[in-house]
């Protein structure tokens, strides 16, 4: 039970990792994906994530995101740029939504 429930937690962490990602990045035109540097997304999530290297891993792991390196740390890192590989699923549930008759 307590295995599900840090799952549930860390899925909705990375969730909200990805949404961070898109609305304080910029859609590179070249790639089409998000991107945001570490720095504004340690700013911009300081007070909602707790571990946010621990959920940088879980995301890039699950290939949500990607990112040069392994551990970025601040101040050191902050020009890192973090890409979004995946959409927040509330992005393809609208999408899905507008391909429908």
């Amino acid at each position: 039970m307590a295995a599900l429930q840090k799952d549930m937690e860390t899925a909705h962490e990375v969730g909200v990792l990805c949404v961070a990602i898109k609305e304080h990045g910029a859609k590179n035109e070249q790639s089409g994906r998000y991107e945001a540097p570490y720095g504004v997304i340690f700013e911009k999530t300081a007070d909602i994530l707790e571990a946010l290297n621990g959920t940088l891993r879980a995301a890039k792991r699950q290939k949500k995101i990607t990112f040069d390196g392994e551990l970025l740390m601040m101040p050191k890192d902050k020009d890192v740029t973090l890409v979004l590989l995946e959409e927040p699923a509330d992005a393809k549930d609208r999408k899905a939504d507008e391909t429908l008759p």
